[in-house]
């Protein structure tokens, strides 16, 4: 098997970290959809679509959020196209080592707008896509998401397979311990009675 370059060898803007986010978040929103797609009605084509539909949504909330100020959407279309700090990639559902659609390979209307733009790249020209692929376990899939990059001869001269980290929720199903508070009303003084008490007791004196 040959050894290639990290994306970022290639391109210094796809680093290590900017990638390990946009990879966790689009497994953690392709894994939630294969959850929700686990009924007895669902089918191969709903566990397919469903998943890239789940990843797109994931990806303009990221946008929208702007929490990422390296990160966009460029364009809504099924082709949809992020970019990673000014670097487009395409998201393609398929197998790296095998691929069936090898047309996801040439560059799209939003790509080649890009590159007519700034003309040569730092990278060759590099085309960038972003594979997700499954192991079809019916017992519960195995997804592995890895980025590619191809020459202009379509040759793979960079492959990265990301390590998935499953991300940790804000939320906590930990409830605080219950604190029992004494719900007995207030006693309020009685002055009158203890001002006829203090009178009682001077007569008592006289």
């Amino acid at each position: 098997m040959p050894e290639y370059q990290h994306p970022s060898e290639l391109e210094p803007r796809l680093s290590r970290a900017h990638l390990d986010v946009v990879c966790n978040n689009l497994l953690d929103a392709a894994y939630k959809a294969l959850e929700a797609t686990s009924t007895e009605d669902d089918t191969n084509w709903t566990k397919g679509i469903f998943p890239y539909g789940r990843i797109h949504g994931r990806f303009k909330r990221l946008h929208r959020d702007g929490d990422l100020s390296w990160f966009k959407l460029v364009n809504n279309t099924l082709d949809y196209t992020i970019s990673i700090d000014g670097v487009l990639m395409q998201v393609v559902t398929d197998d790296p080592d095998v691929r069936k659609k090898a047309y996801r390979v040439d560059k799209n209307v939003v790509e080649l707008y890009h590159d007519s733009l700034l003309g040569p790249a730092e990278d060759g020209n590099v085309t960038w896509r972003l594979y997700v692929d499954s192991d079809r376990n019916p017992d519960g899939p195995t997804l592995t998401v890895s980025i590619l990059g191809f020459d202009t001869n379509r040759n793979v001269i960079s492959k990265w397979i990301h390590n998935y980290e499953p991300l940790v929720s804000v939320r906590t199903t930990e409830l605080s311990p219950v604190v029992e508070i004494d719900d007995s009303l207030p006693v309020r003084r009685d002055k009158d009675a203890a001002q006829k008490e203090t009178k009682d007791a001077d007569l008592k004196d006289e």
